[in-house]
């Protein structure tokens, strides 16, 4: 009897934190309580897994605040850039402000988006080593795996360049805006840059065209796709001075911009895609 109610104490304990969601870090101050526990269990479960054991697995949420730096989050937490940038799918190093809310967990590991079992098939892994994200639909974790050295590429900003030789002015950033047909708030998946027609438009990455012609909204346009699931997108041409299927070096001319398509004056809309979800540009070291 006193073994059925320690099981049933032990279940209920399990339930009641799992309905509570993952744990919240207050600060990361190395005195912090929560950080020092996470700390302790980020380095058992490295030993956990270089054992060929399955590590606890636990989840926390930090709200990052003013000035900090996603280096000092992975320092103080002692996670890599692999698993905080692939579970709170972060474009890059630079992609984040006071107030942005990461989930963290306490074990180092990347997160993959998408159908369960394909997952499983492409990284070699039962599904059940799948672990289902809290809060993230169709997002799966994966322990003791990192990224290939050209996907921390593409995270350390070091994939792409400006599309725009002379780099002009950003007129409208990535994110929510009014819309300046409708005049409602939308979101927008790329950035805007201002521009003369028949500025040379150049790839930002190497890869391969896979669309060159006339797209609804976007006017003329180029998308090439990257390594990594990445794509991106240039709207509004003039011109386009590629085709379907070519293969492009990064800064190989592509086009000249324009005003084609839904637009209110001369620019190039320029979208950065991963595995077709947008991400904010970044350019070398600049945050747009």
């Amino acid at each position: 009897m006193l073994l059925l109610m320690r099981c049933a104490f032990f279940i209920f304990t399990l339930a009641l934190t799992a309905s509570q969601g993952p744990i919240v870090i207050r600060s990361l101050a190395h005195s912090d309580p929560e950080i020092k526990e996470m700390r302790a269990e980020v380095a058992e479960n490295l030993r956990v897994i270089a054992d060929g054991k399955r590590p606890e697995i636990k989840w926390r949420r930090y709200k990052l605040r003013k000035k900090e730096t996603f280096f000092k989050v992975m320092a103080r937490t002692m996670l890599n850039h692999d698993t905080i940038s692939s579970v709170n799918r972060l474009s890059s190093l630079w992609d984040l402000s006071a107030g942005d809310e990461w989930l963290l967990p306490n074990v180092r590991g990347i997160a993959v988006y998408g159908e369960k079992s394909a997952i499983a098939k492409k990284f070699a892994k039962r599904e059940h080593d799948l672990l289902a994200i809290p809060g993230k639909d169709n997002l799966y974790f994966i322990t003791g795996i990192h990224f290939d050295e050209s996907e921390k590429e593409y995270f350390n900003l070091k994939a792409f360049i400006h599309p725009l030789a002379g780099k002009l002015r950003i007129t409208s950033a990535f994110g929510h805006r009014k819309d300046p047909f409708t005049d409602k708030q939308r979101f927008h998946k790329g950035i805007d840059i201002g521009c003369a027609i028949g500025t040379k438009v150049l790839a930002s990455a190497e890869g391969t065209v896979v669309f060159a012609g006339t797209k609804r909204g976007y006017g003329k346009a180029v998308i090439i796709e990257h390594r990594n699931g990445y794509q991106t997108l240039y709207g509004h041409l003039s011109k386009i001075q590629t085709k379907t299927g070519d293969k492009v070096k990064q800064g190989q001319k592509i086009a000249l911009s324009g005003m084609t398509g839904r637009s209110t004056g001369p620019h190039l809309h320029f979208e950065v895609r991963r595995r077709g979800q947008p991400e904010r540009p970044n350019f070398h070291l600049a945050k747009l």
